[in-house]
This record gives C-alpha cells, structure tokens and sequence, in this order.
C-alpha cells in the first residue's frame, strides 16, 4: 500500500502533477499521463474519461485499510497488548501552501495527545465528468480531490495522514 497515494492520482485522472519552486513559490503544472506499464501489463490511464465512468460519482480511498490500523484503533480502544508500545511515524498534511512533502510525524499511540479515528485516512476522488456530482458538504473533513481548471486540487483533510507505518515494541518473548 506504500505507493498507492501517488499512483491513484494519474491513473484516475490522468494527469500527473510536475512542480518547481520559482522565486521561493511553488508552482504546480499537470502532466497528461496516457498510459502505465509494468513488466508486460499496460493499462490506461484516466478512469474518469474511459467510456462508462461518467457514472462513478467519486471514488472512496484509503491507503489505510491494514492490521497496522486495526492495531492503533484497538490501542485506542483499550485492548494494546501489555508492556508493548505503539509508535507511529509518517507524514501528515504539510498546511504551508509551498511544501512539496508531507509534515514528518512520530507519535506513541495511546498517549495523552494522540487521536485516531476509523476515516481518518479516508480521501474521496471526486469525477469532473460525473452524471450526479456529489455535494463537498456530503464529506465533512475527509481529504476531497478535484481535477478544476486543469490542476489537480485538494481541500479539507486538515492534519490528514499520507503516509504511516507502526511499529510495536514489546518484551522479547522467551519462548523464542
């Protein structure tokens, strides 16, 4: 799941972003990206412009559907292992309108200060070619994106993960 954040973005919409700082500015173009291969496997890009997709209002992701969640979330919950600590280290949502990468984080799941909630990985494709356009309202703070006057555009997901891994320190076991 580590490269499914950079790799849904082209291949839904068909466009990949390319930046440079200019003048301490950061400045975005899109790229139209046609098609992906690997090894012998090619495949089209741009799933919102294949005939058919303008009935998919949105696509619903998240790169976040793993047992490292699960893990979190039961830490959370009250059901973390004993003796064992859970840190989680990644990028957020970098607010600074000229960062080009996400904010590092390392946080120790179950402390005072952390939170998690079950949608907070959760991002929403919108489809610009889509029959029935579903309301930004309709999502709350969920991470929405948009392809709006040939740029790639997101809004909302305030302090939003993008990327995380966890790894949990426990007792070594004795019977090892």
């Amino acid at each position: 799941m580590t490269y499914t954040q950079s790799a849904i973005w082209p291949y839904l919409y068909g466009f990949r972003p390319d930046w440079e700082i200019a003048d301490g500015e950061l400045i975005i173009r899109s790229r139209e990206v046609t098609s992906h291969t690997f090894n012998n496997k090619t495949i089209e890009s741009g799933f919102f412009t294949l005939p058919g997709a303008e009935n998919v209002s949105a696509v619903l992701f998240s790169n976040a559907g793993t047992l490292a969640k699960f893990d979190r979330i039961g830490v959370l919950a009250g059901y973390g292992a004993p003796g064992h600590h859970y840190l989680r280290a990644g990028f957020r949502l970098d607010p600074d309108p000229n960062a080009v990468v996400g904010r590092r984080v390392a946080e120790e799941v179950g402390s005072e200060d952390y939170s998690e909630g079950w949608a907070d990985e959760l991002q929403i494709f919108h489809n610009p070619r889509a029959v029935n356009s579903l309301p930004r309202e309709a999502f709350g703070p969920l991470m929405q994106h948009y392809f709006e006057g040939g740029q790639l555009v997101t809004y909302g997901g305030i302090d939003a993960v993008l990327s995380s891994y966890t790894v949990i320190i426990g007792p070594k076991s004795s019977t090892i």
